[in-house]
């Protein structure tokens, strides 16, 4: 419980600090989108269907995301949230500093439970028209539930990020390391995550996407990959906030 007083507190005291920060810095109005999209997936050789729904918020100095996932596999679920805030430093508009927090559940990987959080500095290393290339680096931690034992796990995180955009299509790849630095009390949890995305747009904002995922330990055997087959649907929020 106490956690999840933190994560409401974090993103009460995010949100309102971005818009103090908007407010000072004279930026336009900032825009909000939502997406939305289902279909198929298959992790290992479980079957089933997925669901994907995503809300964000988009001003010239700040940054607000909240995704969530849904798996409904035969044998197995996955559900996973996620909420991240970023803020660019106004004199370096290339850094940025942010904070995420994540839910989830999923029995296919080992976790029961797991609440996430990470916070630490980003930076555009090649932004360009119609597409950028980010590094992140920060300090993150889990709080997770193995067999009714719950466990603290921090790690040194380190990410890079790339999205191009074209008219026929988008693409996006990322690549997570989670290097843990707290004491290992039975397993190492040092993992890669990796994920691929590929967007092709149809008619009006209704796309097609693929989209692989792979969670991989450094010492564990019980990885877990998917992938998707979905159809999408994007558009925008009147909101004003």
């Amino acid at each position: 419980m106490n956690f999840m007083k933190q994560i409401l507190i974090t993103i009460i005291i995010s949100s309102f600090f971005n818009a103090l920060l908007a407010e000072k810095a004279k930026v336009d109005s900032a825009n909000w989108k939502q997406y939305i999209r289902g279909g198929l997936v298959q992790v290992s050789k479980d079957n089933g269907f997925s669901g994907y729904y995503r809300i964000n918020r988009t001003s010239d100095y700040s940054f607000g995301d909240l995704r969530l996932y849904y798996y409904n596999l035969n044998n197995n679920s996955y559900l996973f949230i996620r909420f991240k805030n970023s803020s660019k430093y106004r004199r370096y508009e290339r850094l940025y500093r942010f904070s995420t927090i994540a839910y989830q559940k999923n029995k296919k990987a080992g976790v029961a439970l797991r609440y996430h959080f990470n916070q630490g500095l980003g930076y555009f290393l090649l932004p360009y028209k119609n597409s950028h290339i980010i590094t992140e680096l920060a300090h993150a931690y889990d709080m997770s539930d193995y067999l009714n034992d719950n466990r603290k796990t921090s790690y040194a995180r380190g990410g890079i990020y790339w999205d191009y955009n074209t008219k026929y299509f988008s693409s996006k790849l990322e690549i997570e390391y989670f290097h843990q630095i707290s004491e290992v009390v039975e397993d190492n949890l040092s993992r890669t995550q990796i994920m691929s995305e590929i967007i092709i747009p149809l008619k009006n904002n209704i796309s097609a996407s693929v989209v692989y995922e792979t969670e991989n330990y450094k010492q564990l055997n019980n990885n877990a990959n998917s992938i998707s087959l979905s159809i999408g649907w994007r558009g925008n929020l009147r909101w004003y906030l």
